[in-house]
């Protein structure tokens, strides 16, 4: 092979790389739709009535219906800060819940992420506890 063949044949190569890892790229997106978050889990149950008996002795918290299952759901965080107030205050209310993750989307997130700008911001429990509250609320509908 004389050397004009050779380099020909290493553009090829070169470009036939470069498809192949934009396709790579697309199929496999870097851009994240979904995020993490922590769910504070209070209880499942296969009867509504219990669950929302539960609710109701957890104030503010959500029922989310998931496989013939209802879940009590008491808290939600996605920072290490949040988390470790959100538990503290979980605690404070002597309410016994199972952290679990869960993905959720971006409108989801960036609403959790205006919450926890305040939430890192205090540290009274009673404030925690209404903004922990109106972020459920905020967020029912998404979460399941």
């Amino acid at each position: 092979m004389d050397m004009k063949k050779k380099f020909y044949l290493i553009i090829l190569a070169i470009f036939l790389g470069g498809v192949m890892a934009l396709i790579t790229i697309n199929k496999f997106s870097f851009n994240q739709k979904t995020f993490i978050v922590s769910i504070y889990q209070l209880g499942v149950y296969k009867n509504y009535d219990n669950a929302l008996a539960k609710a109701h002795n957890a104030k503010g918290a959500i029922i989310v219906n998931n496989d013939d299952t209802y879940q009590v759901i008491g808290a939600i965080a996605s920072s290490k800060t949040s988390k470790d107030k959100i538990s503290l205050l979980l605690k404070n209310e002597n309410l016994d819940y199972y952290e679990k993750e869960i993905n959720l989307d971006a409108e989801s997130k960036k609403t959790i992420d205006e919450y926890e700008l305040l939430i890192n911001k205090t540290d009274d429990l009673e404030v925690l506890k209404k903004l922990n509250e109106q972020l459920l609320a905020n967020i029912s509908e998404r979460v399941n």
